[in-house]
């Protein structure tokens, strides 16, 4: 945008330029037209008496001549110092504009001799005063390198030539060797006769040092991006490459090592930068590639030189194996946390093979075994996507939360009989960020962290022998619900309604019903009067209950109970291979 409204400046003020001398032009013709007159009028007092005329005699007539004449001249000198002054200053701003473009612009002609007229960025782009320079000079041309230079420069003016101006081009330089490792990009244009010979070459020398660094960051994002994906796909290889990279370290220290048995450790090695390379494990692989050359290099002719290339080598790849294991670390964990290999497994097989299990009979505490540990998950890692939808409202809203809090004891579940119930929590999180987090300014000014809190609390209860309840509390320190809204609310809808007898706690369940909302107005967010609705739906249909408790401008919660099982007869494998909220894994 930048560049373009500055592009769009240079235009105008080209045409404002271009205006002003066209008018200076005509102010030009008309101070010659004047001073032809002035010439053909004395000319004409000159020839009155040769061709026998009587000349004028009149002191009057005279005077005024004297003094129109003179007046004039004066006019139209004043008219030419106007032009010159015109033109000085129009050559002063067409500078400044070709210096404003932050380009070096220069000429050169056949004989490779740059021109006088220069822009005043070549002294930074390429660290010279170009005017008569050889372009050779100009550009750091190595002396060696120098002789084709020059051919392919004489190419260049040649008319007849196999190749065109833009071909040969291609084999001159198209970076400038700078002293303070700026990017500066060269581009050559030719200036041509009317016959369409190249007359010069105007070389074009552009900083793209910002530019060619903003690419290299986006290289490098798209790069750790590939290694992410590379890594979570194949993440039983790249344990087992880490595997590898340790054991080679490992009898890399071998004092024993000699050149005479060295030969595993070369092979290792080689083998070992092509699987990281594989992981896009770019700079790793770069540093195991160098510690192969080392070992490989002339230099080492004894023992003594290979065990010292070892360990120099050694430190290095185990320096980077630790910067790549610490970018890793959110997605996989510490290293000493990692199990071994995992295979990813159909929820719906682990369910079938429960089933199995008891088809044959087999001891009811080993299924019971097998449900909790293996075919359950922790509830908290069924929030996931809740945590995620968090995030990117609060984003689209313009409103600040912090990461889930989560408290209880994290009960294990089966995901299956829970998967709708799951998936209708997307209505609680909407309505805690549309209605209950408030925007930064008013939590600050009502004594909060700009940045709201949600907790999700969860626990197995059990209120008599045989009953167990899952108890979930998501809670947020937000606006909370305004009862006397809800009250007025159903005045419009409802005014003889038993709401009217309800206490404060009891009225804001309200927001349960169907059609019910406080918004408004229809939002992406909110606005129909379902999404509570829904939720009590999918947790009555479980045999469930669900409350909402209010403070006003201390926040909300949801407080859900649900019976909680871990028994196969709950799970219809028939529609076992809907999707499911989260998978499973063992290992």
């Amino acid at each position: 945008m930048n560049a373009f409204s500055h592009d769009t400046n240079a235009q105008r003020q080209s045409i404002t330029l271009l205006s002003d001398a066209i008018r200076k032009a005509d102010t030009v013709h008309t101070t010659l037209a004047g001073m032809l007159g002035i010439v053909l009028m004395l000319l004409v007092a000159v020839v009155l008496p040769v061709i026998g005329v009587e000349p004028v005699r009149e002191p009057l007539a005279f005077i005024v001549m004297a003094i129109v004449a003179p007046g004039g001249v004066g006019v139209l000198y004043y008219l030419n110092i106007d032009v010159h002054n015109h033109i000085a200053e129009q050559a002063r701003l067409t500078e400044v504009l070709v210096n404003s473009l932050g380009q070096g612009f220069l000429v050169f002609d056949q004989q490779g001799l740059c021109g006088k007229v220069y822009s005043q960025a070549c002294l930074e782009l390429v660290e010279c005063r170009p005017a008569d320079m050889n372009i050779a000079e100009v550009l750091r041309i190595p002396q060696e390198q120098r002789g084709d230079f020059s051919e392919w420069l004489g190419m260049l003016f040649q008319r007849e030539s196999a190749l065109s101006f833009e071909d040969v081009a291609k084999f001159l330089p198209r970076l400038f060797p700078h002293s303070g490792g700026r990017r500066v990009t060269l581009v050559y244009r030719p200036t041509r006769s009317k016959e369409g010979e190249v007359v010069n070459v105007v070389l074009i020398a552009t900083d793209e040092t910002e530019e060619y660094e903003a690419q290299q960051v986006a290289k490098q994002q798209q790069s750790y991006a590939e290694m992410i994906i590379r890594i979570f796909k194949e993440r039983n290889q790249f344990q087992a490459t880490l595997r590898h990279i340790r054991a080679f370290l490992e009898a890399a220290a071998d004092p024993d090592v000699t050149l005479q048995n060295a030969e595993d450790l070369m092979r290792q090695l080689h083998t070992l930068k092509a699987a990281v390379k594989h992981f896009n494990l770019m700079d790793l692989g770069q540093v195991i590639h160098q510690f192969e050359n080392d070992l490989r290099g002339a230099d080492v002719t004894s023992d003594a030189v290979l065990r010292q290339h070892l360990q120099v080598g050694r430190s290095q790849v185990e320096s980077q194996l630790n910067k790549v294991l610490l970018e890793v670390k959110d997605m996989l964990g510490d290293e000493k946390e990692w199990k071994g290999n995992i295979r990813e497994i159909e929820e719906v097989q682990l369910y079938e093979f429960a089933r199995e299990l008891r088809t044959y009979d087999a001891n009811p505490v080993l299924i019971q075994h097998y449900l909790s540990r293996i075919a359950a998950l922790p509830i908290n890692e069924c929030f996931h996507s809740f945590e995620r939808e968090l995030r990117e409202l609060s984003a689209m809203t313009e409103k600040l939360v912090k990461p889930a809090r989560y408290t209880g004891s994290n009960p294990r579940v089966l995901t299956k009989p829970l998967q709708e119930f799951l998936f209708s929590l997307t209505h609680i999180c909407r309505n805690i960020i549309d209605h209950g987090i408030e925007t930064p300014v008013t939590r600050m000014a009502r004594g909060k962290d700009a940045a709201g809190q949600i907790s999700i609390h969860s626990e197995i209860m059990i209120d008599r022998p045989g009953q167990e309840w899952l108890h979930i509390i998501i809670r947020d320190d937000g606006n909370g619900i305004d009862p006397q809204r809800i009250r007025a609310k159903l005045a419009t809808i409802d005014p003889e309604g038993p709401w009217q007898r309800e206490d404060d706690q009891t009225v804001i369940q309200r927001i349960f019903d169907w059609g019910f909302t406080t918004s408004e107005g229809l939002t992406s967010l909110s606005g129909r009067g379902v999404g509570m609705e829904a939720v009590k739906r999918e947790v009555v249909l479980l045999g469930g209950v669900i409350r909402v408790q209010s403070v006003l401008y201390h926040g909300a919660s949801f407080d859900i109970r649900i019976p909680y099982h871990l028994d196969i007869d709950q799970i219809d494998l028939e529609d076992a291979a809907a999707p499911v909220i989260t998978g499973a894994r063992t290992t």
